[in-house]
């Protein structure tokens, strides 16, 4: 299966991961889903200092791809060069960026499913 027959939502070509930060007001640590072509940039932004609040590899939509962050590393994002994504749903806000990634929603292949029985 190729990242761009996936449905938004399914999280059929993510990952679940813990990131090094709390994410919203949860008092404990929370595991989020990353898409597998954005892993690799994401854990850099997360080794950079950058708290991520979600992203997306547009699932065969290079328009509809973009890696969040908190509201105080905005500033960061863009001086590492990152391109604001714009969100016509919130036209006033900047914390959507444009992955630096190169996407190409080739064959995803996790080897296994989270949600899949152990035989």
């Amino acid at each position: 299966m190729r990242c761009n027959e996936i449905n938004y939502g399914t999280y059929d070509c993510a990952y679940n991961i813990m990131p090094p930060f709390k994410t919203g007001t949860f008092p404990e640590f929370r595991y989020v889903a990353i898409d597998k072509c954005l892993l690799k940039e994401v854990i850099d932004l997360w080794e950079q200092g950058i708290k991520t609040t979600g992203c997306c590899c547009g699932h065969g939509n290079k328009d509809m791809a973009f890696i969040g962050a908190r509201f105080e590393d905005i500033d960061k994002m863009k001086s590492l060069g990152y391109k604001v994504h714009f969100n016509k749903c919130r036209p006033d806000d900047e914390d959507s960026f444009i992955p630096k990634t190169i996407l190409d929603y080739r064959e995803i292949y996790k080897g296994f499913n989270w949600w899949t029985e152990n035989k």
